[in-house]
């Protein structure tokens, strides 16, 4: 194993305006490292000043080896998790990540730890798959240091926009899948934001994730019949699954690859509905020591009651 990277190392982080990479970023800083976060619009990151922190106010691609210079280790979250083509998916999830990892290598960075999706596990399901699949070997190809790969679940917390939605229904008592044959036994697991920024921090920095694919979560295995039980005890009320029938959802997802290929509205593609019904997204990446599952989504259903957004 390789020397661990600990405070006051220097990170790079891109990303960094996104829901996991703000929440990084502030672990970062209470952990006592010092970080060079590159937010192409700073203001998204909410007037966020340290005197640990140097912000980098532009995107991928324009002076990767300035952001990277000097740094102990990368981190890498941005990507595009919605695009009207492949190529345009590819642009950023598969030919920034490489110039980003060559860029590392070539300024002698000791880590890169790269922020990937369960979904690159099968990347037939979808163009966004295909292209984080992709985009791990291009990392990889180019960046020949110690190297972690971490594919994440499905991620909650208080103010991500993704799963807001959801939610505000299981405040109202409904959980809403899709539905088809065999929906019953589909396997999902999940990783409060909270938690995968500290594993990532402690365990990736540390070098115990080097060389490896890991999928660090709260939960690891439930159906989403059982998914209903644990809303039901953090919401304090019951929590019924809602099977969306696929003769809803197909025509919607058909008609949502249209309008987000000619004009990039709406998110639930065929290929998002390809993920959503495949069987088992479970992870046998644990993280120890973190507050339960259960725990988390309380304390995320408890953010929606008090706020807003």
């Amino acid at each position: 194993m390789t020397a661990s990277i600990t405070p006051p190392s220097l990170l790079a982080v891109t990303g960094a305006t996104g829901f996991v990479g703000q929440h990084l970023i502030l672990k970062a800083l209470e952990l006592g490292y010092r970080v060079r976060a590159m937010a192409r619009t700073p203001a998204k990151l909410g007037g966020l000043s340290h005197e640990n922190l140097d912000i980098f106010a532009y995107g991928l691609g324009v002076d990767d080896a300035a952001f990277v210079k000097d740094c102990d280790a990368v981190i890498h979250l941005a990507g595009l998790i919605k695009a009207q083509t492949r190529t345009t998916f590819d642009a950023v999830n598969v030919d920034a990540a490489r110039e980003l990892a060559s860029a590392a290598a070539g300024e002698g960075v000791s880590r890169f730890i790269l922020f990937s999706s369960l979904t690159a596990r099968v990347p037939e399901l979808s163009d966004y798959a295909a292209s984080k699949r992709a985009g791990e070997e291009a990392v990889k190809t180019f960046y020949t240091g110690p190297l972690a790969i971490i594919r994440a679940p499905a991620i909650f917390g208080p103010g991500d926009e993704a799963t807001a939605p959801i939610m505000k229904l299981i405040k109202k008592g409904l959980l809403p899948t899709a539905g088809g044959a065999g929906w019953k036994s589909r396997r999902l697991s999940l990783v409060a934001v909270e938690d995968i920024v500290s594993d990532c921090l402690l365990r990736g920095l540390s070098g115990d994730y080097d060389g490896r694919i890991v999928s660090p979560c709260n939960v690891g295995h439930v159906t989403w019949p059982e998914f209903a039980r644990i809303a039901s005890a953090a919401a304090g009320r019951s929590v019924k699954v809602l099977p969306i029938p696929l003769s809803i959802i197909f025509p919607v997802a058909a008609m949502t690859s249209v309008t987000s290929r000619l004009l990039n509205k709406g998110h639930l593609t065929l290929g998002k509905l390809r993920e959503f019904r495949y069987d088992d997204w479970s992870s046998t990446d644990l993280i120890e020591g973190v507050p339960s599952m259960e725990s988390r989504l309380r304390e995320t259903l408890l953010h929606y009651k008090t706020h807003k957004d």
